[in-house]
């Protein structure tokens, strides 16, 4: 599959985060209050095995940097939260997230989000995300987009402001990426990154 590249990516990601970025809602939308509102970041090895187990991607070919070192064990160990005590010495997770944190994370999930792309394109009789519109792409295919992205990653149904938000979202990123399959794909990539590297999803 043709990706994107490196500068365009980035910043249709960034667009994505901000179209699907949760916005005020009313009354009647607003969830109840967590009896327990604490939460906790996933470091990178939780993280991986929960789209592992979402994207149905074996743990070991999830995600590796390079095409050579695991994201979680390797490439981004300690900044995602991890520890290494015989090679780095550190005995113990970081107090605080690193300046290269963030960064981490993104490049994480937009590495996950394409791998499943990716296979979706190479079997789509086993597609769990990227499904070819018939035809031009229009908002009954958005919102299944959505409503598969939703259930997978952050497992619950999105509201109605969120899927008039990503459908928004997606028929804006169809001027860079075109109607055609491999733009589809690469819709679908983009609004998966926004949703794989949302505060929802980095926490528990």
């Amino acid at each position: 599959m043709r990706m994107p590249g490196l500068f365009a990516a980035l910043t249709l990601a960034v667009m994505a985060a901000v179209a699907v970025a949760p916005a005020v809602v009313s009354a009647q939308e607003a969830a109840p209050a967590s009896t327990d509102p604490r939460i906790k970041f996933k470091d990178g090895e939780r993280y991986l095995r929960d789209l592992s187990e979402t994207f149905e991607i074996p743990r070991d070919e999830i995600c590796r940097e390079l095409s050579r070192y695991d994201c979680s064990n390797k490439a981004f160990r300690i900044v995602l939260g991890g520890v290494d005590p015989y090679d780095a010495r550190v005995m113990q997770p970081l107090d605080q997230a690193t300046l290269a944190s963030p960064i981490a994370f993104d490049r994480v999930a937009l590495q996950v989000c394409a791998n499943r792309v990716a296979r979706d394109r190479a079997d789509p009789a086993k597609a769990l995300l990227f499904k070819s519109a018939a035809g031009r792409p229009d908002r009954a295919w958005r919102d299944a987009l959505t409503d598969r992205l939703y259930d997978r990653i952050l497992r619950r149904d999105a509201s109605v402001a969120e899927r008039d938000r990503m459908a928004a979202f997606l028929q804006g990123v169809e001027g860079r990426t075109g109607r055609s399959a491999r733009g589809q794909s690469e819709q679908t990539l983009l609004a998966c990154f926004a949703l794989a590297s949302s505060a929802e999803a980095a926490f528990y």
